[in-house]
């Protein structure tokens, strides 16, 4: 699911990688997460869309030369040792691999067709355990308490766990990668800040 960060109320500032499209390499500029505590909080609440500006666009390109470029970064980490996550929206599936080697494998639900999770190369920006997420969808108000395992890989996008729904295999969120508990816990654990994730029809 899709949800924003109320800006009036959050006690972090977080942004988190933007990917430049210069000369076929991806540039990845880190805004640094700073908290009032210094630390890395364990829980993070995210409120209504209404005053909050995305830090990347949110909007879904699928131009020929976008996806080729897309599918040359895969190749690229096909080609590396690196541990990268590749999000396939037409097969709704998320694989988890090491360089070529796919190590994990689920079937996930991404954002409905009003609100398509944009394709395009992230990385992980930062990690909570727990976040309550709150917000407005269409006019009915949600408050989900608790989401698990959620993992920020461009502004609110975020790859989380969903125990709210098991519709794994249809596009039902607001954006998000909405992923099965279980899985979801492994995936936290296997991903750290900084993995590469690949959004891609």
């Amino acid at each position: 699911m899709f949800y924003k960060i109320f800006r009036k109320k959050t006690t972090c500032l977080k942004a988190g990688f933007k990917t430049s499209f210069k000369a076929g390499a991806i540039s990845l500029l880190m805004v640094q997460l700073s908290c009032f505590t210094g630390l890395l909080p364990a829980a993070a609440q995210f409120e209504p869309e209404s005053d909050w500006q995305a830090a990347l666009p949110a909007t879904q390109s699928d131009s020929p030369e976008d996806s080729q470029w897309i599918a040359a970064q895969v190749d690229d980490l096909k080609q590396s040792s690196q541990q990268w996550i590749q999000i396939n929206l037409d097969e709704q599936r998320l694989t988890a691999w090491e360089g070529s080697t796919p190590v994990f494998s689920v079937v996930v639900s991404t954002g409905r067709v009003a609100d398509q999770t944009p394709t395009g190369v992230y990385a992980i920006q930062d990690k909570y355990r727990t976040a309550r997420m709150q917000g407005e969808h269409q006019g009915t108000t949600y408050d989900i308490p608790d989401v698990p395992y959620t993992m920020y890989f461009s502004g609110s996008y975020a790859i989380h766990g969903a125990y709210w729904h098991d519709n794994f295999g249809t596009p039902v969120s607001s954006g998000c990668i909405n992923v099965p508990t279980e899985a979801a816990a492994w995936l936290f654990g296997w991903a750290g800040v900084g993995t590469s994730v690949i959004v891609q029809n």
